[in-house]
């Protein structure tokens, strides 16, 4: 007997719903019959009537005995052929691009454009750009949120507004009824944490841009961090957790190379918090990695080309478009089965950032 695939199934239903729209058939108007629709996919009857019955409970089409198979009441607000995406920011050295073109590379194998927006890391832009997506019609969206603390009440209004949501990368707080892909922070901040470890160093803090909570993807990294810490029978310092924003010096930067910390090595939330750190280090008269260990994550471009060249960890950004695209086109041919979360695995990259506790202060 043959079995109903996901793909098969999928594929069955983009050649319907495409073939409504290519053809520029409304609502009554008649669908080619199933012998037809199997003569032009090479799919199974079994899987195009699966295809057709999933339509017809949606109302995107209906039947007549007898008849045939009709374009239905609710197909009109159903377009498959765009679909919006939300970024906080898109400068390439954030490999933001990458994710981009990853969505892209989906939608182009279903003739699906991507139409984005750049909200410059501004919630009140966010809000305003969802909101007129809302408006002129658009019923799902992939968004990088510029927080996980920022329009968290929004969202959850949105959805229940009959808006889908596809959050990658990090999802505002409390929100549950929304799909989410990201990359396993965790782990990334376990591994980078475990490496230094495995280095001698005993006394390790983290670093960022941000305010811990500011988004889910910091708290994830620092929990790896945590547990690694934790596993391996070493207490936290007192403070573990400092931050200051980009290119600006404050009280916490002083007290974190401060010689009475103890503290011999950090994991950096990101690759630019690591960069920045290492000139601050620099300021202070410090040398990495012989004075002090530093770690980054994301493997931006900017973490080889550094001097020194920052161990970080890789997450696969184009992966993350991809696979958030795939999600939200779902919604745009009707065929989501509820809500998902994908996390895709990360790897540890060690470079020159980072050096045994012998060598360092």
């Amino acid at each position: 007997m043959a079995q109903y695939t996901g793909k098969k199934l999928e594929i069955a239903t983009d050649y319907i719903c495409n073939y409504i729209q290519n053809n520029h058939l409304a609502q009554g108007d008649r669908l080619p019959t199933e012998k037809q629709l199997v003569e032009d996919t090479g799919l199974s009857r079994i899987t195009l009537r699966r295809a057709l019955s999933n339509l017809q409970e949606k109302g995107m089409i209906s039947s007549i005995q007898g008849s045939g198979y009709f374009v239905g009441s609710s197909y009109q607000a159903i377009k498959t052929d765009s679909l919006p995406m939300v970024v906080s920011y898109g400068h390439n050295s954030s490999r933001i691009l990458d994710m981009v073109q990853g969505a892209q590379v989906f939608l182009d194998s279903v003739h699906c454009r991507l139409n984005v927006t750049v909200t410059g890391r501004n919630p009140n832009n966010e809000k305003e750009a969802i909101e007129e997506l809302y408006r002129t019609g658009a019923r799902c969206a992939i968004v990088l949120p510029v927080s996980s603390e920022d329009n968290c009440d929004f969202y959850f209004h949105m959805i229940q507004s009959g808006m889908n949501l596809v959050f990658v990368d990090r999802k505002p707080t409390g929100i549950t009824c929304c799909d989410l892909v990201q990359s396993d922070n965790m782990t990334g901040g376990y591994l980078t944490t475990k490496h230094l470890i495995e280095q001698g160093h005993t006394r390790i803090a983290v670093f960022g841009l941000e305010p811990l909570t500011h988004t889910s993807t910091i708290g994830e990294r620092y929990a790896g961090y945590r547990y690694a810490m934790l596993e391996h029978g070493l207490a936290l310092p007192e403070k573990s957790y400092f931050y200051a924003q980009y290119q600006r010096r404050s009280p916490d930067i002083d007290e974190l190379f401060s010689p009475s910390s103890g503290i011999t090595a950090v994991c950096a939330i990101n690759d630019f918090a690591a960069t920045d750190l290492i000139r601050h280090a620099r300021e202070h008269g410090l040398k990495v990695p012989r004075d002090f260990s530093i770690t980054g994550f994301d493997n931006l471009d900017i973490s080889h080309q550094f001097i020194p060249p920052i161990t970080t960890v890789d997450q696969p950004f184009s992966d993350l478009g991809c696979i958030a695209a795939e999600i939200a086109y779902q919604y745009l041919s009707g065929t989501n089965n509820g809500y998902t979360t994908r996390l895709l695995p990360v790897q540890l990259i060690v470079r020159d950032s980072t050096a045994p506790h012998i060598l360092s202060r």
